[in-house]
C-alpha cells in the first residue's frame, strides 16, 4: 500500500530527514503546506507515521491510499 499525506505546514529539511521512507511533492500553486507519500506496510506502520507527524507538531489535513 502507498499513502499520501497532505500536511498544513511547510516541512523543514531537518524534519523531512526524519521521514526517510516518504518522498515529498509540492502542492498546487496557491496552496501552502507539504505533500508526503510513500509505502505503508500495515496498519501499525500507518499509526506510527501519524504519531511521528504529531510528535513533530505537524497537522495532517488529508490522507489517502494511493493506487499501487
Amino acid at each position: 500500500m502507498r499513502y499520501e499525506f497532505i500536511l498544513a505546514e511547510k516541512v523543514s529539511a531537518t524534519t523531512r530527514d526524519a521521514f526517510p521512507e516518504l518522498a515529498e511533492s509540492t502542492l498546487l500553486p496557491g496552496r501552502s503546506g507539504t505533500v508526503m507519500f510513500g509505502p505503508v506496510i500495515d496498519e501499525p506502520n500507518l499509526h506510527g507515521l501519524l504519531d511521528r507527524f504529531q510528535d513533530f507538531g505537524l497537522t495532517v489535513v488529508e490522507m489517502r491510499m494511493l493506487p499501487d
